[in-house]
């Protein structure tokens, strides 16, 4: 089970409307999905794993056309990757 959760929200700031942490069923942040200025054209959304059971993979990022694509990608790579925290 993902969540997907306002940076404003979660950490009491002033954040981007469209930056986003993912949180696990236990409510720990494992990554990061934001609106990103500087995207390949099409692909304006980024997406990152950033828990720390996860080893550090170039794999463990990457752009998408939507937010709910990022978020389908961000959960096809983890589950390809984490088997027991999904």
């Amino acid at each position: 089970m993902f969540i997907l959760k306002s940076c404003s929200s979660h950490y009491s700031k002033p954040w981007s409307k469209d930056d986003y942490v993912v949180l696990n069923g236990k409510r720990q942040v494992i990554g990061r999905i934001m609106l990103h200025p500087q995207a390949p054209e099409g692909r304006s959304w980024f997406w990152t794993i950033t828990a720390l059971e996860q080893p550090p993979s170039i794999d463990n990022k990457g752009y998408s056309a939507t937010r709910e694509e990022a978020m389908a990608d961000f959960k096809a790579r983890w589950l390809d990757r984490s088997p027991d925290d999904g």
